[in-house]
């Protein structure tokens, strides 16, 4: 291996390192600003989703699940070592994924505050089922490259619930309105980072050919 493949092995791990990093500092921020309100079982703490309080529970153990154990699935060093435990945790992540998203279905068709915000929540569901369902397909056919790659971008949708509440915090529309800005991010939180995966993972295939 020559000095300068060696320089490029060792920034590209620095970058993932730098990354995964980046998105577990998200996480810990996330659970402090957004989900840690509702171990108050009660009304104060849910507003509008008293009602349908067993709805959001599941909603929220659901893409807990899947947030967390998301992660290890990318692991080279897990998947070798531990084949049978990163197949259940792959099941574990998809029991998350359906759990979520048929609760958020639920909330967004019944719940939302309004029916925009409720739209954007299907049209977020649709594609976290979707992508997540591609995985577990191609996974059983043996498409194990095709797997991982479906299964960055279901963990980039699962995400998609962080970067929402980032998004709301930073407010990066200015002045459109509470219930328009909240419709945004719903939207912006998993179309644009979608797009950037997309591109990455077709990148050497499209730009890379016919080189050489």
């Amino acid at each position: 291996m020559t000095l300068g493949t060696r320089r490029r092995v060792w920034l590209r791990t620095l970058l993932l390192w730098v990354s995964w990093g980046v998105v577990a500092a998200l996480i810990v921020w996330f659970y402090g600003a957004a989900v840690l309100q509702y171990g108050h079982f009660d009304a104060a703490h849910y507003f509008i989703f008293w009602k349908a309080r067993w709805w959001l529970v599941g909603h929220l153990a659901g893409g807990s699940l899947a947030l967390l154990l998301g992660p290890f699935q990318f692991s080279g060093w897990l998947r070798r070592r531990y084949v049978k435990a990163h197949r259940w945790m792959g099941r574990l992540y998809l029991f998350g994924v359906l759990v979520g998203s048929v609760s958020a279905l639920y909330m967004g068709l019944r719940v939302a505050s309004s029916k925009a915000f409720g739209i954007a929540l299907l049209y977020l569901a649709l594609p976290w089922v979707v992508t997540s369902g591609m995985a577990y397909v191609s996974a059983l056919r043996r498409q194990f490259v095709a797997h991982r790659e479906w299964m960055v971008r279901s963990y980039v949708v699962t995400f998609a619930f962080v970067l929402f509440r980032l998004l709301e915090k930073l407010n990066v529309y200015g002045s459109l309105g509470a219930e328009m800005e909240s419709v945004m991010d719903v939207w912006l939180a998993w179309t644009v980072p979608l797009l950037v995966t997309e591109v990455v993972l077709q990148w050497r295939r499209s730009v890379g050919v016919g080189r050489g």
